[in-house]
């Protein structure tokens, strides 16, 4: 009778066919590494693209919001200064928390001109923009749920219209004179056109990129809205437009928020890509 000790070890007996140690070890190896592939591949679909996605909608949400609370809360000259500084700041807050994350956009037209510009592939700007215009829908909705109905009614709320100018005549006449829809469209393409170019150079711009970009870049949007809310409102944002005109049901011109910040936008990623930027490596692997 054989021993144990001799049958454990006897290459020939049946009951060793199938102890192979190399091919179960190999097996083994091409499990884990296939799991683990798995598991990297789950984790990099969720940072580069829902993640940036849900940070889009959520940032758009509240700094729309922001910035309507704000705007809407005081119809005196002082308008103006109040609106740029709630949408400045609040731009300010949420693209220095965010950013880093998506890039902080919050605007179709700014996903644009970076799109352009080649910081961000075309894949992702059309995943950016919906979660963007959706943001600005609920952020206006949010707005309507909690103001005063006087105060919405007041402000209209809160949406983009061209201005009418009131004029006094030295004879002591009040003249009433609406912004062109021309005129509206230049201002919207203008500064716009600013607005997405200073993002480009504080953000990607090998030369010119900033610590301080979250500062610079709101402080451009106080500058804009500075100059614009007493004749179009100040959009230079469709999202921000869109959910405010769907609420409150103020569609005069409306054409003229996603014609005006989508040229202007355009524009500054070909200039960037172009004659500011020219000399960037643009369009990293990572974007």
């Amino acid at each position: 009778m054989q021993s144990l000790n001799s049958m454990a070890v006897n290459p020939s007996a049946p009951c060793c066919n199938n102890l192979e140690v190399g091919p179960l070890s190999a097996r083994k190896i091409i499990t884990i590494t296939k799991t683990t592939n798995d598991v990297d591949n789950k984790t990099t679909t969720f940072t580069s693209i829902v993640q940036p996605m849900i940070v889009e909608l959520i940032g758009t949400i509240f700094f729309i919001l922001i910035g309507l609370l704000g705007a809407c809360s005081d119809d005196s000259k002082n308008n103006s200064l109040i609106a740029g500084l709630s949408f400045g700041f609040s731009l300010i807050i949420f693209v220095a928390s965010l950013g880093h994350i998506s890039g902080g956009h919050f605007n179709p037209a700014v996903t644009l001109g970076v799109c352009i510009a080649g910081d961000i592939k075309l894949k992702k700007a059309l995943l950016y923009m919906p979660m963007q215009l959706i943001g600005g829908a609920m952020a206006a909705g949010i707005f309507r749920l909690i103001s005063r109905t006087s105060t919405y009614h007041r402000f209209r709320g809160g949406a983009t219209f061209l201005v009418t100018i009131e004029t006094l005549k030295e004879t002591g006449e009040l003249t009433k004179e609406r912004i062109n829809w021309w005129e509206g469209i230049c201002i919207e393409i203008l500064l716009t056109f600013v607005f997405v170019t200073v993002i480009l150079m504080v953000t990607i711009n090998s030369k010119s990129k900033s610590t301080f970009a979250p500062i610079y870049i709101g402080m451009a949007l106080c500058v804009c809205i500075f100059a614009s809310n007493m004749l179009t409102g100040g959009s230079l944002n469709p999202a921000r437009s869109l959910g405010s005109a769907i609420f409150a049901n103020v569609w005069s011109h409306h054409y003229l928020y996603w014609i005006g910040p989508l040229i202007g936008a355009t524009l500054a990623g070909v200039f960037y890509r172009f004659i500011w930027g020219a000399k960037d490596n643009h369009l990293s692997d990572n974007k």
